[in-house]
């Protein structure tokens, strides 16, 4: 049986979650309407003119779930459309904090914050020599962490209404990363280097090139006197690896198959989410993807066949990614005992990245060639093709001015007064 204290915790989280649900639910339908950032954030937080007729505000309208649920259809505040799923969305975010808080923060019953999925505490206590965890860095990891949750959450639903990530739900999330990182000091989930040393001397009398390699043991030292500088290197090298990974795939698909194999906003994604959680967790989550893909696409399947749901044919792969990492950072201490004889090979783990970006190379080539043996076109014609450019022409073509057939632009309402349709115009909808 869970303390009192702690399950009041949870129902305070869970009601905190659904109002950032709300929040959330705000940023997923303005962030994509501007291309900038900070331009983006402001029309998050700016307050939309109330015209046209629209239902009477009523003051239970603010509350989540159920105020959002009574609103469906157009918001009596800003005149836009509220979806049917919104008020489902805010309560998802509010089981998602709690779960967050189960994993991050669990209770004594199952070891206290010392035992959390993300491990960090197992690196942390050794390499800084505490005896016990601060109440603030336990909080301080709980909040950096459900940030990443909540980001994913945002860039999800983006990615399924409009097959794009933009960067204002990427790049704020990003500094949070690094700056996170570099003052909660003991936030990572794995130190920036571990090798198992019977393996680095092993890899030196196979590569005599190899014998001036500056680890000698499992972890560089510099790491025991240096941690905020460590944890940076932490964040950097998830950044750099997450993107580079997903780059990689993408110079390669458009070498080989002449086509793009992931979309830009997929590189950006994963460089944010290494900096939340470094370059060997980044790596099992890429990893992890594809098998989470394939678990949707047979529920999916299950439920179109059964027409118990009308999904579309095709999703986004960003999802997928943001899935995978929720799978990670919520098991990650089940998963990191199976996987760190492979992280742990020293320099050998170098040259099998190469060898498998060299190994897919050859695979998407073998690939082709059976399809132009077997008659299967190679090249897809780029005519009639759906391209990320044409997504988002359609997004900004569906707020074209009625009067001009061009994007909103500020202008004099006299214009349309003159026509005696001033009163028509904001009876449909609010004036831009």
């Amino acid at each position: 049986m869970l303390p009192v204290s702690y399950l009041i915790t949870c129902v305070f989280l869970f009601i905190v979650g659904l109002f950032l649900g709300r929040f959330l639910n705000r940023c997923i339908h303005r962030l994509p309407d501007e291309f900038y950032v900070f331009p983006a954030w402001k029309k998050v937080f700016c307050q939309e003119k109330r015209l046209g007729c629209y239902p009477q505000t009523r003051w239970y309208h603010i509350l989540p779930v159920i105020g959002t649920s009574q609103i469906v259809g157009r918001s009596p505040y800003s005149g836009r459309r509220i979806r049917k799923r919104e008020p489902w969305l805010e309560l998802l975010n509010g089981f998602l904090v709690v779960l967050t808080f189960l994993c991050i923060i669990p209770p004594e019953q199952w070891g206290g914050a010392e035992h959390a999925t993300v491990v960090s505490s197992y690196w942390a206590k050794p390499i800084f020599d505490w005896k016990t965890l601060s109440p603030l860095f336990v909080w301080g990891r709980f909040l950096y962490f459900l940030f990443l949750v909540e980001t994913l959450f945002v860039a999800t639903f983006i990615d399924f209404d409009l097959w794009i990530i933009p960067d204002g739900s990427t790049f704020p999330a990003m500094i949070v990363g690094f700056v996170g990182q570099f003052l909660g000091v003991g936030f990572f989930l794995v130190p920036i280097w571990l090798q198992d040393p019977s393996m680095v001397e092993f890899s030196q009398q196979l590569f005599p090139m190899l014998s001036g390699w500056p680890v000698t043991g499992i972890m560089p030292q510099w790491v025991h006197y240096n941690h905020h500088w460590h944890a940076l290197a932490v964040s950097t090298a998830g950044f750099i690896v997450g993107g580079g990974i997903v780059w990689a795939v993408r110079i390669i698909g458009h070498f080989v198959l002449r086509r793009e194999a992931m979309g830009f906003g997929d590189v950006i994604l994963m460089a944010m989410i290494g900096s939340f959680i470094g370059w060997q967790p980044v790596v099992v989550v890429f990893f992890l993807a594809p098998v989470m893909a394939l678990c949707v696409i047979a529920v999916v399947t299950i439920l179109r066949t059964l027409s118990l749901a009308n999904f579309p044919t095709e999703l986004p792969y960003g999802p997928y990614l943001s899935l995978a990492t929720l799978v990670v950072l919520f098991g990650w201490n089940i998963i990191w005992p199976g996987l760190i004889r492979i992280f742990a090979v020293g320099p050998l783990l170098i040259a099998f990245a190469l060898l498998m970006l060299v190994f897919l190379v050859i695979t998407l080539w073998l690939l082709q060639l059976l399809k132009r043996l077997i008659g299967i076109p190679v090249w897809e014609e780029e005519i009639g093709g759906w391209r990320s450019a044409d997504q988002l022409h359609f997004h900004m073509s569906s707020k074209i001015d009625s009067q001009s057939d061009h994007w909103p632009q500020k202008r004099w309402s006299g214009l349309s007064a003159s026509r005696g349709k001033i009163h028509e115009q904001n009876w449909r909808g609010p004036c831009r």
